[in-house]
């Protein structure tokens, strides 16, 4: 919808926009706080919601590590207390994984690979070893918090030329898709009190699904019903792709069948 193919929509740069960040052609990573707790013979990535951080405590961690790494290239930076963002000295080739399904889970499986792999794991092995002693850490544990430990890198890559292929609307709670909106000239909407009108994009993080059925399905359905919306198309995860039309909206007799059947 924005004209790019899959392989140029890196999470990092995008999403850097959405927090403030300003458009560049720096290769970023997302470099998120966690707490990776020792598990017998594994680390579990513990839920950031056990962290329960302050901006002021990402903002000291960045301030450490850009002392101890900007000579090598590197730049740390937090506009949001959960998502950080790490600018690379160039290009790296490797394969992260988006740390939310790993989350309460041991993460073996879930580390860097590829050529570059063993740079950035390196990384990752000192930044835990300044962060283990740093005054944050010190002072969370003191109260019985969890420490900041580590950071998780995902989603790098540099933001393309603008392609100047945009909806006329985009209405998003995710920081990729807002960032995306704003990259191609568009000012993302937040989905409270937002319109729903054609042309639009509407990205929505899965979580309250009743919530989301009041606010959102069923007055979309509603809308294809009575001819306000043309069609929809759907995008739904590992779901697959589906598109909707007045239609299709009105046959209330046809069964719906399991998937995976004909």
């Amino acid at each position: 919808m924005f004209g790019l193919a899959p392989a140029a929509v890196a999470e990092a740069p995008f999403a850097r926009l959405a927090d403030g960040g300003t458009a560049d052609d720096s290769w970023w990573l997302r470099a998120d706080p966690v707490h990776l707790a020792p598990d017998r013979d594994q680390l579990v990535l513990m839920p950031q919601s056990v962290l329960e951080l302050a901006h002021a405590e990402t903002q000291a961690l960045a301030e450490a590590f850009n002392k101890v790494f900007a000579d090598d290239g590197w730049h740390l930076e937090f506009p949001h207390p959960l998502r950080g963002y790490l600018s690379c000295p160039k290009p790296l080739d490797v394969f992260t994984h988006d740390p939310a399904p790993f989350m309460g889970g041991p993460v073996l499986a879930a580390m860097p690979t590829g050529p570059d792999a063993a740079r950035l794991k390196l990384l990752m092995n000192e930044l835990q070893m300044l962060f283990h002693t740093h005054a944050v850490n010190s002072a969370r544990e003191e109260a019985g918090r969890p420490p900041i430990n580590s950071l998780w890198f995902w989603g790098g890559g540099r933001l393309p030329p603008v392609s100047g292929v945009a909806p006329r609307q985009v209405v998003s709670d995710l920081p990729l898709v807002q960032g995306l909106a704003l990259w191609a000239g568009r000012e993302p909407l937040m989905p409270a009190g937002a319109r729903i009108t054609g042309d639009s994009l509407i990205a929505l993080a899965a979580g309250d699904v009743a919530a989301l059925e009041r606010g959102w399905f069923a007055p979309l359905l509603a809308a294809v019903k009575d001819g306000t919306l043309r069609h929809l198309d759907m995008h739904l995860g590992g779901l697959g792709d589906f598109t909707l039309d007045r239609g299709g909206a009105r046959r209330f007799w046809r069964f719906g069948r399991p998937m995976g059947t004909s």
